[in-house]
C-alpha cells in the first residue's frame, strides 16, 4: 500500500494534484485512519488518462522505453535458498546477493530498502513481495544499473501481506528514474496475474524454466516488445 506522498512522487506530480482527484472522486483509494492508502497493484491505474500536473510543476520528461522484466532480471540475477527468518534479514540476504551492487554501496542501500518497507508492506499477496528503495535511488547509488533479482528464500517469511500469506518469493526493483520504476512494476504486477508463472515461481524451478516462460508470457502480454 502506497501514501499519497509516495504515489505523487512515483507518478511525477504534486501532492496537491492526488488530493485534488480524491475529492473529486476520480481518484480511488483506502481510508486508513486520517490516512489514505492505495494498492500497489492498481498504481498504473491511479490517475485517470489526460491527467497532468498542477501549473507551475515541472514537465515530466518522455518515458523511457519499458525494459521486459527477464532482461531486467539477467541483470539482477535468480538466487535460491535465501535465509533469515525476518524480513529486516531477508531485505539485508537479498541486497548481499545481487551481484550487480557493489560491495560499498550495500549498507546504504540495505538502509534506503528497510526505510521503505518499515513505511508500508511490500508484500503483495501470493506469497510475493516486491521491495524496493525510495525513487529514485539515492545518488550514492547511481552507479548501480537497473535492474530485477528474483529470489526465492529457504523458509517462508512474514512480510505483513495483504492476504496475511507468508512471503517465499521476492523480486527486488532497483530501478533509477521514477517512471522507469513505475513501468517495470506495472508490467511485474501484470504478469504475476496469470496462474502458469505463479504456478511455476512456488515451484521453485531452474532458472531456464523461468527465463522461458517469461519469454512466453511477455511476448503474449506485450506483444508491441519492450
Amino acid at each position: 500500500m502506497l501514501s499519497i506522498q509516495e504515489v505523487a512522487r512515483e507518478l511525477r506530480v504534486s501532492e496537491k494534484t492526488i488530493r485534488r482527484l480524491l475529492c473529486r472522486g476520480e481518484l480511488k483509494g483506502i481510508r486508513v485512519g486520517a490516512q489514505w492508502r492505495f494498492p500497489i497493484e492498481n498504481l498504473t491505474e491511479l490517475l485517470p488518462s489526460g491527467v497532468s500536473a498542477s501549473p507551475g510543476e515541472d514537465a515530466a520528461a518522455a518515458p523511457p522505453r519499458t525494459a521486459a522484466i527477464r532482461d531486467l532480471i539477467e541483470v539482477g540475477g535468480i538466487h535460491y535458498r535465501i535465509a533469515g527468518d525476518t524480513p529486516r534479514k531477508v531485505l539485508r540476504e537479498i541486497v548481499n546477493a545481487t551481484s550487480c551492487v557493489p560491495p560499498a554501496a550495500r549498507p546504504g542501500l540495505f538502509k534506503a530498502i528497510w526505510e521503505r518497507e518499515s513505511l508500508c508492506s511490500t508484500g503483495i499477496g501470493n506469497r510475493i513481495a516486491v521491495p524496493h528503495p525510495k525513487v529514485p535511488m539515492p545518488t550514492p547509488y547511481t552507479g548501480i544499473p537497473s535492474c530485477v533479482g528474483l529470489f526465492f528464500l529457504e523458509h517462508p517469511v512474514d512480510f505483513g501481506s495483504v492476504d496475511k500469506e507468508k512471503v517465499s518469493v521476492l523480486f527486488l526493483l532497483l530501478l533509477k528514474a521514477p517512471q522507469e520504476h513505475l513501468q517495470a512494476l506495472s508490467r511485474l504486477i501484470r504478469l504475476l496475474r496469470e496462474d502458469s508463472l505463479l504456478n511455476l515461481l512456488h515451484e521453485v524451478p531452474l532458472r531456464a524454466a523461468i527465463h522461458a516462460e517469461l519469454v512466453r508470457l511477455e511476448g503474449v502480454l506485450f506483444p508491441e516488445g519492450p
